[in-house]
């Protein structure tokens, strides 16, 4: 069992600690499961308590025999009723607690609601912000994960072309894919921070199934097999000549990678060809401006002003009302992670964020192309990590 070592959590709980005395927050509540594995290497039902000083608390309540395996930390206890909380954290030294943080980007209302009443007179502080600027740069153990997923996605594109052919439905070809990312040992879930924001796999859209209008914030489209569920493949059957747009994730040790290619059985017509080779053309120009110190914003300013001095304004990352304002975002434990490459993000890169570029441009009722890397920022410029065939992918 791959473990979080020790050395990982412990630096991760000093950088949010050091946040915390800054901020005078006395100590911090994770429940969320990405933010219980990033600071205890576990994810059982519980409350991880992180105090302003020494070392963190996690009260368990299924299964704290698993939790004693996997965690980081060497203070578990058995939580049988979240009311026993203040009395479990009073016994093992944790009083006075003045200011506690919570994760009040996605913890429930109930469960604000419940602590306000489990702790009268405390002042409740949103830690989330913190937590995920702590997340959004990487460690050298992290982005070896990253890596992982990153290979995940290499191998199954390499074979792709051997197995898919005309007729097969979408959700045939997505189950080979997923099957082939099984096999791999891919964690079969992508978790996203958003409300709300359901994802399996990816995308694995065909023709103009890439253009449907979906609710989860990204370009790529997709129709799925019913309205309940619609970011899964559909019924469509692939036919020669039209573009697959195969937008998936890797996913290893509880880490993704985001990425993208265009295949296609046969050929596609010149001006699918050409709209792809400008992505490619605009993916190396944001290469450029890749490295430390270049702000977020900017870079998509810059990718959108292209876009619109183009043929592909009004169609570039999206179409109608799925046009997104975005170029590339975060990856990590979660598929949107800090920072986001938006306008009217003042963030500057630095070293140690992961990040997922993905140009791309939509033909209404014919389908889109276009390409998604996962890079590094390194010192003095970046790692591509998804190091495969960038042209369209013949079969």
């Amino acid at each position: 069992m791959d473990l979080l070592p020790r050395s990982e959590a412990a630096d991760r709980v000093m950088r949010l600690q050091q946040w915390m005395r800054a901020s005078s927050v006395d100590a911090v509540f994770v429940l969320q499961n990405a933010d219980l594995y990033y600071f205890s290497g576990t994810i059982q039902s519980g409350l991880l308590c992180i105090p302003s000083e020494g070392d963190p608390i996690y009260l368990a309540k299924k299964s704290p025999a698993r939790a004693k395996q996997e965690c980081a930390w060497d203070r578990i206890i058995p939580l049988f009723r979240m009311e026993e909380t203040p009395g479990i954290l009073q016994s093992e030294g944790i009083r006075r607690l003045r200011r506690i943080g919570l994760e009040m980007d996605v913890l429930p209302a109930a469960f604000y609601l419940r602590f306000a009443n489990l702790f009268p007179g405390v002042e409740w502080v949103d830690a989330s912000g913190a937590i995920r600027a702590i997340r959004m740069v990487k460690s050298p153990y992290e982005i070896g994960q990253i890596k992982n997923a990153a290979r995940m996605l290499i191998n199954a594109w390499e074979r792709l072309p051997l197995w898919i052919h005309p007729g097969m439905t979408e959700i045939e070809a997505l189950s080979q894919m997923e099957h082939d990312l099984r096999l791999q040992g891919h964690q079969g879930i992508q978790r996203t921070r958003g409300f709300n924001y359901e994802v399996g796999y990816g995308a694995f859209s065909a023709g103009p199934d890439a253009c449907i209008p979906t609710s989860f914030p990204g370009s790529t489209g997709f129709i799925g097999l019913y309205p309940a569920i619609s970011n899964t493949g559909s019924h469509h059957r692939i036919e020669a000549g039209e573009p697959i747009l195969v937008d998936i994730c890797g996913g290893y040790g509880g880490y993704v990678a985001d990425a993208a290619r265009t295949f296609a059985i046969g050929s596609l017509p010149s001006d699918l060809q050409e709209a792809h080779a400008w992505t490619l053309e605009l993916n190396h120009e944001i290469e450029s401006m890749l490295k430390p110190g270049a702000g977020c914003g900017a870079i998509c300013d810059k990718a959108f002003e292209k876009a619109e001095h183009s043929r592909y304004a009004d169609t570039f990352m999206g179409i109608g009302d799925n046009r997104m304002r975005y170029i590339g975002h975060g990856v990590g434990l979660e598929l949107d992670e800090l920072p986001v490459l938006a306008s009217g993000n003042n963030l500057e890169l630095e070293p140690g964020m992961v990040l997922a570029i993905e140009p791309k441009v939509f033909f209404p009722n014919r389908g889109g192309v276009g390409i998604e890397n996962v890079y590094i920022i390194e010192e003095r410029g970046f790692e591509k990590i998804t190091m495969y065939r960038e042209e369209i992918i013949l079969c």
